[in-house]
């Protein structure tokens, strides 16, 4: 039971973070899995990124939006027709609401333009006949993508409308090298807590192929790693997803998911997935509950260059169910279908 209560009072990382000081951090090396020919020991020299196609790419931004959705520190312009005193400009808050005269309190996050005067309209239609409403968004900051890595200027970077990923590279300061034998072949994209996509740096900026050029979504991150950087990628159930440089040959599966802030309250610490080239047969499953009741160590295994760690949410389906049913062309990338649906 104490193991369980740990995990619900967020102390679970600092005990883990105490053993591993005591002499357990090493880790083993992953073994060969049973019903497979995939060595876990495979060198990350031998890895092999599976880059995303344009009919991939495509798939990738089915999802996204048509038209801006306004939200925090969006500057909008608000105009009453022949009604100056009603008229003014606002920025809207961290919870997306603004202060409209006479109304109060208004929740514009979230809307399009035409949502936002239609039920504006609404709203005045109580106190004047026929108020002509006009929405204006004079300065865009809701719309923003995070950039990491090897750019001049990595942060934050906004967009109008759906922005991608050249305009990203090109407003973040182009990608700059530290010397010859160093070079910038790759990026991540990564959408949510359940996508990643690999794009091929190479293709897109030496050779011009211009549909490799993917669209961006709102909160998208893109992890831009040097030749010689190795990563993995921790997804799924915990405080921070995302990809996590591999400082020393000795990272191991517990120094990722604490580096990622620990699993989530809804986190199933049981069924811990570790994915290796994206084959069914390099998938291992670990309980995270076995590691630290017993202290056996045996499992904080070793990890290589763009292993993918993911916590699962309690009651999904048998992971590997959608491993063997997904598509092709999805499992290019780790998508919500794959990692998080239910039966």
């Amino acid at each position: 039971m104490w193991i369980k209560e740990l995990i619900a009072s967020n102390q679970l990382w600092s005990t883990i973070l105490c053993l591993n000081l005591l002499g357990c951090a090493g880790g083993p090396d992953l073994p060969l899995v049973a019903n497979g020919n995939d060595s876990f020991t495979q060198s990350s020299t031998e890895t092999k990124i599976p880059y995303a196609t344009p009919d991939m790419l495509a798939v990738y931004e089915s999802d996204l939006k048509r038209s801006y959705e306004m939200g925090p520190g969006d500057l909008l312009k608000i105009q009453i027709w022949k009604r100056p005193e009603l008229s003014s400009e606002h920025i809207i808050g961290p919870f997306g609401a603004i202060t409209l005269n006479m109304i109060g309190d208004y929740t514009i996050g979230g809307q399009t333009r035409t949502d936002a005067v239609r039920q504006i309209t609404q709203l005045y239609e109580v106190y004047y006949e026929d108020p002509r409403v006009t929405v204006k968004i004079l300065k865009y900051m809701n719309n923003k993508v995070f950039i990491l890595g090897r750019v001049t200027n990595p942060g934050i970077i906004h967009f109008d409308g759906n922005g991608t990923l050249l305009e990203a590279l090109a407003l973040a300061g182009g990608l700059p090298t530290r010397d010859k034998t160093i070079f910038l072949s790759k990026c991540s994209i990564i959408r949510g807590n359940n996508q990643i996509i690999w794009v091929d740096l190479v293709q897109l900026l030496q050779k011009g192929n211009l549909k490799l050029n993917v669209k961006l979504k709102n909160n998208d991150i893109i992890h831009i790693p040097e030749s010689t950087d190795a990563a993995v990628f921790v997804m799924g159930e915990v405080k921070n997803p995302g990809s996590y440089q591999i400082q020393t040959p000795g990272l191991t599966l517990l120094d990722a998911i604490n580096l990622a802030g620990g699993p989530s309250e809804d986190a199933n610490v049981e069924e811990i997935r570790i994915i290796r080239n994206m084959k069914e047969s390099n998938v291992r499953v670990i309980n995270l509950n076995q590691i630290v009741e017993q202290g056996d160590f045996t499992e904080n295994y070793l990890l290589k260059d763009d292993d993918i760690i993911f916590i699962p949410r309690k009651g999904i389906a048998e992971f590997n169910y959608y491993l063997r049913q997904i598509d092709p062309l999805i499992r290019t990338f780790i998508g919500g279908a794959l990692l998080g649906a239910a039966l």
